[in-house]
């Protein structure tokens, strides 16, 4: 399932407001100092995505394509993460990904920013922490200009579908899937 929202440029603060301090967590862009916890994190993401549907499971080799487009992010060539860390301990608890997508010049509206990842761990969850790093993702889009901001949410994650419809973000495509073949290991 595809969930999109459009921001109002001049209200995505107000929209997506950043809670202030004092919540348990700090949240800042992300930098190369940050990878390793990153990934600790997006292998979270993914072990409990693949849960959900094993055609998520991450390859073997997922570090090193997972490296490069972290680079991009740290270049800050349309694209941006954010991590949040436990105030009192420095612990990593949660990430945000997000890019822009640029789309084949056949459509008329081919750009947008995706969140391509957004991961709490399970000792946050319920406390505002995921609202506020969307909240981060959708400022950032607002704050370069792009007003529709997209995800992709697994079908079965009906927390994170009833998460995301709350933020705004409506159904507006659903992929759908058939194995032909199961490929043998």
């Amino acid at each position: 399932m595809i969930a999109t929202s459009v921001l109002a440029e001049s209200a995505a603060t107000e929209l997506y407001p950043v809670h202030p301090a004092n919540r348990g967590w700090e949240i800042e862009r992300a930098h190369c100092a940050d990878m390793a916890d990153i990934k600790v994190l997006f292998r979270r993401l993914h072990a409990f995505n693949t849960a959900l549907d094993a055609r998520f499971a991450l390859s073997q080799t997922w570090e090193t394509p997972f490296e490069a487009a972290m680079q991009r992010v740290f270049r800050g060539e349309d694209a941006i993460c954010f991590i949040a860390r436990e105030t009192r301990t420095g612990r990593p608890c949660a990430f945000a990904l997000a890019a822009v997508h640029h789309d084949s010049d056949l459509w008329q509206y081919r750009e947008w920013v995706e969140v391509e990842a957004l991961y709490v761990d399970d000792a946050w969850h319920g406390r505002g922490l995921a609202d506020d790093l969307l909240g981060h993702a959708c400022a950032w889009a607002a704050g370069i200009e792009q007003p529709v901001v997209q995800l992709y949410v697994t079908a079965s994650n009906e927390r994170a579908i009833h998460f995301y419809q709350h933020a705004g973000f409506r159904t507006t495509q659903e992929i759908m899937r058939k194995v032909l073949i199961e490929k043998m290991l």
